[in-house]
């Protein structure tokens, strides 16, 4: 029977929860104060600034080997180049180097202490460390210099969620969005609070609204179809699992999930092939899971 063999995968080792993210640092906004003399006359300066560039093409297509090469070499015409810091910061976290990173934001901060989106930006790499405490450290700080930085404000609830204060991660998200109402993440972030506190409708509108201000985001409607299984709206749920296919279809997590509001639908064929599917794509995603 093909809904035995369904019974295999169907909420398996993957609980409908929420896929949270912070904010990487290519989406913080950055506020770099360039030094006019950078681009006088000297020809290493010249070359740094050439650098930067490649760097920064890379680094936006995804090169980040290649970008963190660039800006190397920039570095290495021009020591006190603060875009070469931090481009090679931001490029670094991307492959997963968090202390390399760190350090790379500590010079470019050395040469623009008063630079917040960098702080932020050393204060996430410092999360993904693990280092919670200490992110939120670095994110008071650019917040006691700039109240109204709204990406502050956003990585601020997340390391308070990571820290069990979720009371005060909902204010913080609460703030974000009052100074950013476009700031997306902050919906994101305040709608899984209330899954937490288990107010689901009230999750989904604002789920709703933050897929209105950024609609390409592949995980942002694997959230939204999570919810909408979870509220027993599986027609629904299916055809925002395939919004979150179509923007990632690499995802193995999105074709489980429509697996099982495909199950929910007693679609089982449909189901078993979108489970298999997500096993393809990771083989692993079921492993250690007690049948």
């Amino acid at each position: 029977m093909v809904t035995d063999s369904i019974q295999r995968y169907l909420y398996k080792a993957l609980p409908l929860v929420v896929i949270f993210f912070i904010c990487p640092p290519c989406h913080i906004t950055r506020a770099v104060n360039m030094e006019g003399n950078i681009y006088k006359t000297s020809s290493k300066k010249y070359s740094a600034r050439q650098w930067i560039k490649n760097g920064l093409s890379n680094y936006k297509r995804g090169r980040y080997e290649r970008a963190v090469k660039a800006y190397n070499n920039s570095i290495a015409c021009y020591p006190n180049y603060f875009d070469a810091w931090e481009g090679l910061g931001n490029a670094l976290y991307c492959l997963g180097k968090y202390d390399m990173a760190i350090q790379s934001y500590d010079r470019a901060l050395s040469i623009n202490p008063g630079n917040n989106a960098t702080r932020v930006n050393k204060g996430i790499a410092f999360y993904k460390k693990g280092n919670f405490e200490e992110a939120l450290k670095l994110y008071n700080n650019a917040l006691a210099s700039d109240p109204k930085l709204s990406a502050a404000w956003y990585n601020k609830g997340v390391a308070l969620i990571a820290l069990d204060k979720n009371s005060e991660a909902m204010q913080a998200f609460e703030k974000a969005i009052e100074i950013n109402p476009a700031e997306d993440l902050a919906w994101h972030g305040k709608g899984y609070l209330l899954i937490v506190f288990g107010r689901y409708d009230d999750a989904l509108k604002l789920f709703s609204k933050a897929v209105q201000i950024d609609p390409e985001r592949g995980w942002a409607w694997n959230n939204m179809g999570i919810i909408l299984n979870k509220l027993g709206m599986y027609h629904d749920a299916v055809k925002a699992f395939d919004k979150a296919i179509g923007l990632s279809p690499k995802s193995a997590r999105a074709w489980h999930n429509k697996a099982n509001s495909l199950y929910n639908l007693g679609k089982y064929e449909e189901s078993m092939r979108a489970y298999d599917k997500a096993l393809e794509l990771d083989p692993l995603l079921y492993a250690g899971v007690k049948k």
